[in-house]
């Protein structure tokens, strides 16, 4: 892989827990890649992305991580706060290096914000003296301004906007490439019409498949074309080595949830209208990623009847 030197790379500091906020979630694993390329140091990484769409972005052999997912992979890990919060504390016994978790926003969704942030003072008081650190990179806008605050206190941001070029990392096998994203400075307007203009180009219901039709490649054709859409189906990923009543099940739950965003995309741009663009920027994000629908579709109703949310 190629790559300029002079791209000011910089590390954190070691034996702490730092948070990543960045609006474009790519561009963390750009920087990852960068890292892992630039930096003679272990990474291990705990991911909701299975191990082929993970090594989209990373060089898989060259190191470790884990899918945090229920499927029976070698490489999958429950996705218990309790679980990874066991794997970090092992990992971090010996040797050195950084822990990367770009799970943050599935897991306060799936165990509240208050045992995530628990959860990240245990972990901070751990790496506490050792030769490791753990960051945490998540969007901003799938949070609420309280928590956070809350988060940064306990894990300091750490800013990698200005580490990267706009060239092209090249990588020299598999023919695979990751381009980094052009650093230009947007402003919040701009960062609003843009995922305004990307979801509702986008989004469009799609025909229910019935059980008996959804074989493993007919699966896989329904996550391409929700990830192409920009959609988070990432659990889908365990039920297309599942058994056929599993597989459905699963992917009736999934078809529900982004039935419920695409309706509420609907209705976000009826509030847009309205003037409530912040409002409409923070939802967006959430309907993407399939996660506080209910609280989305209750705050939509109270801005639409003129309450106050």
């Amino acid at each position: 892989m190629s790559l300029n030197r002079n791209v000011g790379l910089k590390l954190p500091p070691k034996g702490r827990v730092f948070s990543i906020l960045s609006d474009e979630p790519r561009d963390s694993f750009h920087w990852l890649a960068m890292v892992e390329h630039e930096y003679q140091t272990q990474i291990t990484v705990f991911t909701r992305l299975a191990p082929q769409r993970l090594g989209q972005h990373l060089k898989l052999d060259r190191i470790e991580f884990k899918w945090l997912s229920e499927s029976m992979d070698a490489h999958a890990l429950s996705p218990s706060l309790e679980r990874i919060h066991h794997a970090i504390s092992t990992r971090i016994s010996t040797d050195s290096g950084v822990i990367w978790l770009d799970a943050v926003e599935y897991l306060i969704h799936r165990h509240g914000f208050d045992a995530f942030l628990a959860f990240t003072r245990s972990l901070a008081d751990e790496l506490n003296g050792t030769e490791w650190t753990v960051l945490l990179p998540f969007t901003p806008l799938s949070l609420e301004g309280t928590e956070i605050a809350h988060l940064r206190r306990e894990a300091m941001p750490f800013d990698i906007s200005n580490q990267f070029t706009s060239q092209i990392i090249n990588f020299e096998s598999d023919n695979e490439s990751i381009e980094s994203e052009d650093n230009t400075v947007i402003d919040e307007e701009q960062i609003e019409e843009i995922i305004y203009v990307t979801t509702e180009s986008k989004l469009k219901m799609l025909s229910s498949i019935a059980e008996a039709a959804l074989s493993t490649e007919v699966l896989k054709r329904r996550i391409d074309q929700w990830v192409e859409m920009g959609f988070d189906v990432s659990e889908l990923d365990q039920a297309v080595s599942s058994e056929r009543g599993v597989r459905y099940s699963i992917y009736r739950e999934v078809e529900e949830r982004v039935r419920r965003a695409i309706e509420c995309e609907r209705r976000v741009q009826m509030i847009e209208v309205r003037g409530h663009s912040v409002e409409a920027t923070k939802m967006r994000f959430r309907i993407m990623q399939l996660t506080g629908l209910d609280d989305i579709e209750n705050s939509l109703d109270q801005i639409l009847q003129g309450e106050p949310v």
